[in-house]
């Protein structure tokens, strides 16, 4: 079954203006199917198949050469020698639009090449995992909770794939071997703990040094194993907002994942029964209202963080949109206890007007307005 992607109407935007197209997103998250399924007759390569890859790297002019009109090249990263020879292409064509769409999974190689070859000549979009409301069309959601634990990735939602096995394949085959090889991991095991020590972490402020004791590797290997997945698109380090506020606040970023359910199965959670008993489902439930802000284009770092000060007080998210200042607790619960909120001790930081909203698990649709903040559940989708 075919599941409409939301950012649809941004690639066809962007083949219209820029020369060329790149696509980013993790493994299986389903860059070349959407393309192939927006631009039918367009040429397909994928560099995935080792002789192509291997001409394209070692003999990029002649590889390129054989395509007169629009192609989608998959997995570009593996022959990071294109995009030098692209970049004369371009300029030898600077009129044609879109003939140029590209995909790449391993972004840490990837946007490097990117931006020293092709700076001003591409468009990059990012192609996240299936949100709430891509599935809310569709009618594969039947208990919206199972997002919590299943995720996102299209796969499991379109062929109905068990979540669980899914998982034990994606794991094995990129995080343990792909991304293992890249970073040259000697002992699976201690890699193999470093991420089930992560997803532990999920939520939490990151700490370098505690993970490198509990693992045993060094602090600089923890922080070379963090920076690949980060920069994979795997995790995200949400920053702190602390600028001009005048008040001492903690400045470590927090850690998440780009799916909950890898979280999940990092976690060993494979059914809603058991994440529901899960000492892990406050973590779980924050990981996933972050991730929905990320779809719903919110960058880290950019309009999206978090505020912690030295005391502990903390509200979990802080959106700066259109001049105002947007505070979110995000809170399984039906119900939350306005005494465990924090809006009341954050929002005077702030000079901006500030909007408070509660992400929690309530049964209604849509957003209820109470007397100092709102509520409504990620879970039927709703746009901020």
């Amino acid at each position: 079954m075919w599941i409409t992607r939301n950012n649809t109407g941004k690639i066809k935007e962007a083949i219209k203006t820029r020369p060329v197209v790149l696509l980013t997103g993790v493994r299986q998250v389903g860059k070349s199917s959407l393309l192939q399924k927006l631009f039918k007759d367009t040429e397909y390569v994928t560099l995935d198949k080792i002789i192509l890859a291997e001409e394209a790297e070692t003999n990029p002019t002649k590889f390129l050469e054989r395509f007169k009109h629009q192609v989608i090249i998959d997995e570009v990263q593996y022959a990071p020698s294109l995009f030098r020879e692209l970049k004369i292409k371009v300029d030898q064509e600077r009129n044609v639009k879109g003939k140029w769409i590209l995909t790449g999974s391993q972004q840490f190689t990837l946007m490097q090449q990117i931006s020293e070859s092709l700076a001003g000549r591409v468009r990059i979009l990012n192609l996240n995992t299936l949100s709430t409301s891509e599935l809310n069309n569709t009618n594969l959601l039947i208990n919206p909770r199972d997002l919590l634990w299943k995720g996102g990735f299209p796969e499991i939602w379109a062929e109905n794939l068990n979540a669980s096995d899914f998982f034990d394949d994606y794991i094995q085959t990129y995080l343990e071997r792909d991304l293992r090889q890249i970073l040259k991991v000697t002992n699976l095991r201690d890699f193999r703990r470093f991420l089930s020590l992560l997803a532990f972490r999920v939520g939490q402020l990151m700490n370098y040094s505690e993970i490198s004791k509990e693992v045993g590797v060094a602090v600089n290997t923890i922080k070379a194993w963090v920076s690949a997945l980060e920069t994979s698109g795997l995790i995200i380090l949400l920053p702190p907002y602390y600028n001009n506020l005048g008040k001492r606040l903690i400045k470590a970023p927090k850690l998440y994942f780009c799916d909950n359910g890898l979280v999940a199965a990092l976690l060993n959670i494979g059914s809603l029964k058991v994440l529901e008993n899960s000492p892990h489902l406050s973590n779980i439930w924050e990981n996933f209202v972050f991730t929905e802000y990320l779809k719903e284009g919110l960058i880290a770092g950019k309009n999206l963080f978090y505020i912690r000060d030295q005391n502990g007080v903390e509200v979990d998210f802080i959106i700066e949109k259109d001049g105002k200042i947007i505070l979110v607790e995000a809170k399984n619960s039906e119900r939350p206890n306005p005494k465990k909120l924090n809006f009341k001790k954050i929002a005077p930081l702030f000079k901006e007007k500030v909007t408070s909203i509660v992400a929690c698990g309530i049964e209604e649709e849509g957003v209820i307005s109470l007397k100092d903040y709102s509520i409504y559940n990620p879970l039927y989708g709703f746009s901020i």
